[in-house]
């Protein structure tokens, strides 16, 4: 499987709420209809405990994720004619953007439960797949999670056959944790990223729009 991630930051002359509701519709509606598409959830960065200070100083407005069967099955659809018609609707909305493909393995099976807690870890630098497999032993063992991805990134450029200026952001690697509930986030938020890359490991508390 491969995933094609997705970091957004709006465009600076429209509000978040803006950004938000046309990310959802019509964008989000054309972007599920690309074929070949395995999966396709948007992830909304919010403003609740759990998103760290990092985080918010990286100012990451938008994390899509697309997931497909193979590269092949991404080319269909990155030269699709659905494609090029959700490139020009970008421009609406999206200031900058930074394209990551990646392995996703998913390690814990979350439940689709609104009640659960999602945050979204990113450690920025060289790419490093020890990051990948610290963090994984890191936070899998801790009480209240329930879902767990890890994503072994392949490349990080710009968006492909898109005038959406690059995001200047390099990625080290990024996963998803899934806490059974806010107290459980809470609770674990001490113990999910070690100290010594806690400055540079963004924590996102996200809210999940899944539209495949």
């Amino acid at each position: 499987m491969i995933a094609a991630i997705s970091l957004i930051r709006r465009r600076p002359d429209i509000s978040l709420e803006q950004f938000r509701a046309h990310w959802l519709h019509p964008h989000g509606t054309m972007t599920a209809e690309l074929p070949a598409a395995r999966r396709y959830v948007q992830h909304h960065p919010i403003d609740a405990p759990g998103t760290n200070a990092y985080a918010r100083h990286l100012g990451v407005d938008g994390i899509p994720e697309l997931w497909f069967d193979d590269i092949a099955a991404r080319t269909i659809a990155y030269t699709s004619p659905r494609i090029a018609e959700c490139n020009v609707d970008s421009e609406n909305f999206i200031g900058a953007v930074s394209r990551l493909v990646a392995e996703p393995r998913v390690v814990v099976e979350a439940p689709e439960d609104e009640s659960v807690a999602r945050v979204l870890l990113m450690a920025t630098g060289a790419p490093d797949h020890a990051w990948s497999e610290r963090q994984e032993a890191r936070a899998t063992w801790l009480p209240g999670l329930v879902g767990y991805t890890s994503h072994r990134l392949i490349e990080q450029a710009a968006a492909p056959n898109s005038k959406i200026p690059e995001m200047v952001l390099s990625v080290a690697g990024i996963a998803e944790a899934v806490f059974v509930d806010e107290a459980a986030l809470l609770a674990a938020l001490p113990e999910l990223v070690d100290a010594q890359h806690a400055a540079t490991t963004a924590v996102f508390r996200v809210k999940d729009y899944r539209f495949v």
